[in-house]
Formats: C-alpha cells, sequence, structure tokens
C-alpha cells in the first residue's frame, strides 16, 4: 500500500508516538540545505541497502521525503514491491513542508556538518550546560602536560583517530569503551583523565559518562581537536588503542554495579535473554525491535545475538537518527556484560528515545544458557529480494570486457560519487542513483542503447537494474554481477577520478575540520549556540 501524506497527516503521526520512519532519499547537499528534524538520511543509492536494518519489521509504516514529492511517490511504490507494508511519500516535499509552516534542519551557510546528527549534537550541549562539567582550554592542557603526568584519551573512532590527527599524547579509546579502561589506562587515581574528540558532544557525553560513573579527576577539552588547532598548536599522528592494558576485575564489578544504578535511575530494564524474545515475540503487528551491539567490530564479528546489528555505542550516541529510524521503536542494547550497553543505554533514555531495554549479562548471559551465537555481519535484505533479484538479466565481468572491446553496452556506475571517483569500470559514466530514471527519461543518458548497471559490490546496481526494468520496459538493461569488485578480482583494469560524471555531485563535507579555520570556528560557534535555541 502507497499513498501520498500531507504535511500536516506526517507531523500528526510523528507527534502521535506511533511507529514511523520518516526517510529522506536525497543527495547529501539537498538534505544538508534543509530536512525534516525527525528524518533518517538515506541517499537513493543506499535505499535497499540500509532499510531493512533501519526498518527491521517490514510492516512498519515508512514515509518517503525529496525536494518537492516526484521521487518520493516512484520508490514508494518500489518498496511496496520490495515487501514493506505500509510505505508513503510527503506530498509535496520538503518543499511542501516549510511552506506548511513546519521547520526544517539547514545547515549554516555551506558547513555542512551543522545540518548533522542534530539531535544528538543538540543534546550533548544540553549535557554539559546542565552538569557544569570540569573543562581545560587548549593551554591550560599543554601547561598541564608539561608539569605533570596526564592522560589524554581520544574518543572518536579508530578511523577519525589515524585520518586527521590528535593531540599531541592522546590514546584512542572508543566511545563507550572509554568506561571501562580509562582508569585502568592512567597511572594513579589522580593522574587527570582529559577526554577529547574533534569537536565537543562525544568528549562532553565521555566527560559525563565517567564523571556520573564516580571517577575523579576528569576533564573535557575545550573544543577538542578543533579547539586545539584554532589556538595555533599542531596535531600529531596518536599512538592509537593500547593493547595491553586490562581493567582491573575489582573495579569492572564496582562499574557494573554503577551502571546498574544509572539504569535505574534512567528507568531502564534490564531484560534476561528470555525476556527479549518475549518482548520481541509481544509488540505491536508494526512496531520495529532494534537489537544493536554497541561492542567494538572485532568482538562482534567473533560472535554476537543472531539478529544483532552493529553500531558502537559512542557512535550510536553521536549519530543517533543515523540508525534508528523508528524513533518509538523497542530498542535493545547488547555488550559483553551489561556496562557498555547500560551506558548506552543511559544516554539514548536521556535523549529521548522512550523504549530502551539492555540484554542483561549481554553476550555472556546469552551463551551460558546454551544459546546460538552468529559470526561475521549480519546483512539483512528486504523482505522480496530473491523475486525482485529473479528479474535482473547480469553480465559477468570478463564478458562485459569483451563486449566493450567490441564497443559494446553503455556502461553506468549508480553508486556514492566518492567510490566511483576511486575505482570505475574504464569508460563508465556515473549519475546519481537519485536521478537515474529521470536522466533516462530525458535522454542525458542514452535509453537506445543497451545499458550496464554498476557500483561498488553490486548490490544498488542490481536492484537499480531492477527497478529500471520495471519503468522502461523496452530498455535492454543488465547489472554487472558484483560491481567493480568483481571487476577487480578478475584481474581487470580500474579506471579512476571524475571523468564520466553525467553532472557534478551534489556531495557534502561531514568534517568542518576539511573545510577550513573560519568553518570550524563557525561549526564550534553554532554547537555552543544550540542550547539557546
Amino acid at each position: 500500500m502507497t499513498s501520498a501524506l500531507s504535511p500536516q497527516a506526517v507531523r500528526t503521526a510523528l507527534d502521535s508516538g506511533d511507529p514511523l520512519a520518516v526517510i529522506d532519499v536525497r543527495d547529501p547537499l539537498d538534505y544538508v540545505q534543509g530536512h525534516v528534524l525527525e528524518s533518517t538520511f538515506v541517499p537513493r543509492h543506499d535505499l535497499e541497502r540500509r532499510l531493512p536494518t533501519l526498518v527491521p519489521n517490514p510492516a512498519t509504516p515508512v514515509v518517503l521525503c525529496d525536494r518537492c514529492g516526484d521521487r518520493a511517490a516512484r520508490d514508494a511504490r518500489w518498496l511496496a514491491d520490495l515487501g514493506y507494508e505500509d510505505v508513503s511519500f510527503l506530498d509535496g516535499g520538503v518543499d511542501a513542508w516549510a511552506a506548511a509552516g513546519f521547520e526544517l534542519v539547514e545547515s549554516v551557510g555551506h558547513v555542512h556538518a551543522t545540518a548533522l546528527n542534530y539531535t544528538s549534537k543538540r543534546f550533548g550541549e544540553e549535557v554539559d550546560a546542565d552538569r557544569d562539567l570540569p573543562r581545560l582550554t587548549p593551554s591550560e592542557l599543554a601547561e598541564m602536560q608539561s608539569e605533570e603526568s596526564v592522560l589524554v584519551v581520544d574518543v572518536r573512532n579508530p578511523e577519525e583517530y589515524r585520518r586527521w590527527g590528535t593531540v599531541p599524547g592522546s590514546v584512542n579509546v572508543e566511545g563507550v569503551d572509554l568506561a571501562l579502561y580509562a582508569e585502568a589506562l592512567r597511572e594513579t587515581e589522580e593522574t587527570p583523565v582529559v577526554v577529547h574528540c574533534a569537536g565537543r558532544t562525544r568528549s562532553i557525553i565521555g566527560t559525563a559518562t565517567l564523571d556520573a560513573l564516580g571517577v575523579p579527576n576528569v576533564y573535557e577539552l575545550e573544543n577538542g581537536t578543533m579547539g586545539w588547532q584554532l589556538a595555533g598548536r599542531d596535531l600529531a599522528d596518536g599512538s592509537g588503542r593500547p593493547a595491553d592494558v586490562a581493567p582491573d576485575p575489582t573495579r569492572v564489578d564496582r562499574l557494573r554495579e554503577r551502571v546498574a544504578s544509572l539504569l535505574v535511575e534512567a528507568d531502564v530494564p534490564r531484560l534476561t535473554p528470555t525476556e527479549v524474545d518475549e518482548l520481541r515475540a509481544s509488540v505491536a503487528a508494526d512496531q520495529s525491535v532494534y537489537l544493536v551491539d554497541v561492542r567494538r567490530e572485532a568482538e562482534y564479528e567473533r560472535e554476537h545475538v543472531p539478529g544483532a546489528t552493529w553500531v558502537p555505542g559512542g557512535q550510536l550516541l553521536q549519530t543517533a537518527e543515523a540508525h534508528l529510524a523508528v524513533r518509538t521503536a523497542e530498542i535493545v542494547l547488547v555488550s559483553e556484560t551489561h556496562v557498555r550497553a547500560g551506558i548506552t543505554a543511559y544516554w539514548l533514555a536521556s535523549m529521548g528515545f522512550p523504549h530502551v531495554s539492555v540484554l542483561d549479562g549481554g553476550v555472556t548471559a546469552w551463551t551460558d544458557e546454551g544459546r546460538p551465537v552468529a559470526e561475521g555481519v549480519d546483512e539483512p535484505e528486504p523482505p522480496d529480494a530473491d523475486s525482485v533479484r529473479a528479474t535482473v538479466d547480469f553480465v559477468d565481468a570478463r564478458a562485459l570486457s569483451t563486449r566493450l572491446e567490441d564497443g559494446g553496452p553503455t556502461v553506468l556506475d549508480v553508486d556514492d560519487p566518492d567510490a566511483f571517483v576511486e575505482a570505475h569500470v574504464p569508460g563508465a559514466r556515473w549519475t546519481s542513483r537519485y536521478d537515474l530514471e529521470a536522466d533516462l527519461a530525458a535522454g542525458t543518458v542514452d535509453a537506445s542503447e543497451p545499458l550496464v548497471l554498476t557500483c561498488r559490490d553490486g548490490t544498488c546496481s542490481t536492484y537499480a537494474a531492477a527497478a529500471v526494468g520495471v519503468a522502461f520496459p523496452d530498455l535492454e538493461v543488465a547489472a554487472l554481477r558484483g560491481g567493480v569488485e568483481s571487476w577487480r578480482e578478475t584481474g581487470l583494469a580500474v579506471a579512476e577520478g571524475e571523468e564520466g560524471m553525467v553532472r557534478p555531485p551534489r556531495a557534502v563535507e561531514r568534517k568542518p575540520y576539511g573545510q577550513g579555520s573560519a568553518e570550524m570556528r563557525r561549526y564550534l560557534e553554532w554547537e555552543e549556540s544550540l542550547v539557546e535555541r
């Protein structure tokens, strides 16, 4: 079932508290220029890949958003073909939403990050204001480091830590792992702990977490690595995560008790494995249940509760709206016991998510009951993915290469533009998946010749080929089996660069520190102003 919903109908549905996911399928630049606060951003090329995780129950209502309603209407019908039972679209798109007087979240100038993860960032500023956390300026930290031993902890994810540089002398302990390792890493209980990220949110939550757990002598570094740079100081390559440090068992026992107290304070239940089963079986027919493992990636891949998805706890707090599309869903968090899951749940509940719980005892309790575990990465698919794939004609890499030597088909890459620039089939063109059907209809991409669609791994292009086959039944369209990855694995050369793009991508710079000093300063000012709004 698909239908058009007016802006007022969508607003009413959001305010009702009933299960609902609002998904914005536009390209990144369009999204940051104005979007519905409660929406989750899923660029069109990622829709089929991400929706099964974002909306685990295909009966949960989904509303799609675009600029004016035309693209979303097409995609709503397509999701119904994929097995989703209640898909609608915002009639008139975000243009109509704004015209109806409803607020849009918009970037401040061209600092794109000011329109991303708004909910989490505002919450971080509220925590900072409410708790009056101890703070050091860059100059104060530098002076402290020159006079005494200081533990400086960068709580960003390892990729950010490695790529962008860090405060000299810092170690990397991501997100809620900080609670387990902070005391084990410092020399004595008197050793100051200084927590930072790139800006403010994650360092605020990290500092507030340690403070709530009763860890003494903890400070937040004001404005993180951006503040450090703006103070005229250089970043450094960090030493990474200490590999030989294990939490003291006595401290861990104390930590479990304190986390349990925080869960009581936040009214977050701890569920046994049996109670998790009962919850999943008893929710309303249109309700979704998120089972999220908040440990490190290697821990998750080694073993996890079947059906659990992976988002590190710190990242889940920083980017909640990107992962929890159904804001009123049941959210069950999992770690090895209840410590990291409990800390994450405490903050999510404080952020306003109404139905958060923790698997009591975590994966340990699950396996102690003799229950099976899964390995690797779970990759759920849309309900009718198999039947849709069966409609697609595939071509293998070697066969496509031979056809191209003979002047063969048009190869069109419909993946993320960065992936195209990094590697694509030689001679391929690129267009946004969002614009694909419009480009074919307008002749921007020649629909009179055979067409082979591709992407990184073949996922997006397979679904795209199926959708194009429905929209243009006279077009000869196929998908490169396995995408560019299979092309490379066959030993064929790839091309790099922007040549072949149908139009410039509507991309954004997600990191203000990737834009420059003025943008960093403007971004930090914006973050601090959030509590005034």
